[in-house]
């Protein structure tokens, strides 16, 4: 038992650690370093970069503009079927209705009472459920409105003021500005809701009654009315979707028809109701609901004159709604746009520079690593490594442009080829290092190393070199000379403690013992260092050698 819950627990370790191993997505992997520094950096890749902020910078500052400007907004519309509503109100400031009686040579028929009568009624019907016996009663109600001839004072806006003050205002009628102040029309549902609003209007022939009698005589009545035109000036809307603020615009029309005393007409005029939700929001979402009318149909119906009306005219709602959707790109959205440029410019001219730019460090890399010596004829024998001191201070008296490119124009030159013989050394000077930047070739050469340290070092040179440490001091500098000295001593004398049972007078002759090993382990290096002061063609490669018992 105690050893499988040592089991389960060894295991919730472990895929603890796994977890937040994969988990820790700010967890830093170790970096190399070339030529003292992290990355290559080159005048080509700075002006690159440089380009692609400054494009990076300019989408970024057009579509700023763009979010507050509000002009290229995002829209989207649907349809829905609509039959019980809100009422729908109509006033001066958002509805225009006007009517006029002209002849046929457009004339205005002045009249009412006398050759005519012209109604305007706000009408309403309402569906009634009786509780008790579940019959549905259909309540119609009409109401008259007063009417006058129109002047300026009848339109508030300066649309409609700019609109009629160019229209002749004798013949035409408009509802009585303050009823329709404290009255304003309205427009609610459909022949089938329960509640059903619209506006009638009512052209007819002037008749006598029991309590008017001032209407002309029938002969005078029927040369006026023999034929002419119904105007009526009303109110639409334009949808402005593209504009901020406000998506509607009011306009007026004037639609007209033609009556005769010997023809009915009837007239459905049908007005749908167009909704626009508006996120304003840069950030968060910020909705604003706007609605307006749009006239969506214009149907005329003629019959013979039934003795009853020239013309009825109705306008009520429409059966479909429109909703409008629009949206403003937000801070989130154009901050996600330039970092999908930015890859995609990265991307492309990756694939351009990428190869130009390795060139360049590897030239550079090339020119620290080899001396190319022009004395020298056969290309192989021009690469001398540098690390013999010796060597290359007689190079540099001989020559001093050792580097293989003197100026940043001759490394453009030599990358693309102008220089046909450096080329061709920095072609075999890369290849050189290219293979020995290899892994495989890597691990060969550290097994190599190890192979050799274990064949000349005997075994208490191999554990001084193992727990070898350069020490730094509190104020950030490597000790001296002398006190690595007695570094190496401390080590010895604790390795001593580890292996033997120490004995303070014994340090003296442990002392003298180790000195010999270091001068063995001085002189072994002293013997690499003579290996490596050779040239690359005299070296071989080592045989593997079998390890002493």
């Amino acid at each position: 038992m105690q050893s499988q819950s040592d089991c389960r627990t060894s295991l919730f370790q472990k895929l603890k650690n796994e977890f937040l191993y994969h988990l820790d997505i700010f967890g830093q992997q170790p970096s190399f370093t070339i030529l003292n520094r992290s990355k290559y950096p080159s005048a080509l890749g700075l002006l690159t970069s440089l380009m692609i902020c400054s494009l990076g910078f300019y989408f970024f500052l057009t579509e700023v503009v763009t979010m507050i400007s509000q002009t290229k907004p995002a829209i989207y519309q649907t349809e829905i079927s609509i039959s019980d509503t809100e009422p729908f109100l109509l006033y001066n400031d958002n509805f225009t209705l006007a009517i006029s009686i002209v002849n046929r040579f457009s004339e205005p028929i002045i009249g009412i009472d006398r050759y005519f009568n012209l109604n305007i009624s706000q009408c309403e019907r309402l569906r009634e459920i009786n509780k008790d016996s579940g019959k549905i009663s259909v309540n119609l109600k009409c109401v008259q409105l007063p009417i006058e001839p129109c002047n300026m004072s009848h339109f508030t806006t300066e649309m409609q003021s700019e609109y009629f003050s160019i229209i002749r205002m004798g013949g035409i009628q408009c509802i009585n500005r303050k009823y329709l102040q404290g009255n304003p029309l309205k427009l609610q549902g459909q022949v089938t809701s329960r509640a059903f609003r619209y506006i009638f209007i009512q052209f007819s022939a002037c008749h006598n009654t029991s309590l008017s009698q001032t209407c002309a005589s029938q002969k005078e009545i029927e040369n006026i009315l023999e034929s002419g035109h119904y105007n009526i000036y009303k109110s639409d809307y334009l949808t402005k979707l593209d504009r901020p603020g406000q998506p509607f615009q009011e306009i007026i029309t004037n639609e007209f028809t033609s009556f005769s005393l010997s023809t009915s007409k009837t007239i459905s005029q049908r007005y749908k109701i167009v909704q626009t939700f508006t996120d304003e929001g840069l950030i968060w979402e910020q909705i604003q609901d706007q609605q307006n009318i749009q006239q969506s149909e214009w149907r005329e119906i003629s019959e013979f004159y039934n003795n009853q009306y020239l013309i009825v005219h109705y306008i009520m709602l429409d059966y479909k709604q429109t909703n409008n959707i629009r949206t403003y790109v937000k801070l989130q959205t154009i901050l996600g746009k330039l970092g999908g440029i930015f890859q995609i410019l990265i991307m492309i001219v990756a694939i351009i520079l990428k190869p130009i730019i390795e060139n360049f460090m590897k030239l550079e890399m090339v020119n620290d690593l080899f001396n190319f010596s022009e004395a020298l004829p056969d290309t192989k024998h021009q690469i001398n490594v540098t690390n013999n001191l010796q060597s290359n201070q007689q190079l540099t008296k001989r020559n001093q442009n050792y580097r293989l490119s003197q100026s940043n124009l001759e490394a453009w030159l030599i990358i693309f080829g102008c220089r046909a013989q450096k080329k061709q050394q920095f072609i075999f000077a890369k290849n050189k290092v290219n293979k020995n930047l290899e892994i495989v070739n890597i691990l060969r050469k550290l097994q190599e190393i190890k192979v050799i340290k274990k064949t000349l070092l005997s075994k208490d040179q191999y554990q001084i070199l193992k727990n070898y440490r350069s020490l730094i001091g509190q104020k950030g500098l490597l000790f001296s000379k002398k006190n690595l000295c007695e570094i190496e001593q401390n080590i010895i004398l604790q390795n001593d403690q580890v292996n033997l049972n120490f004995n303070p007078e014994q340090v003296p002759s442990m002392m003298s013992q180790k000195s010999n090993f270091q001068k063995d382990f001085f002189s072994s290096c002293e013997q690499i260092q003579d290996i490596n002061s050779l040239n690359e063609c005299d070296m071989q490669e080592p045989e593997p050698q079998q390890l002493k018992n």
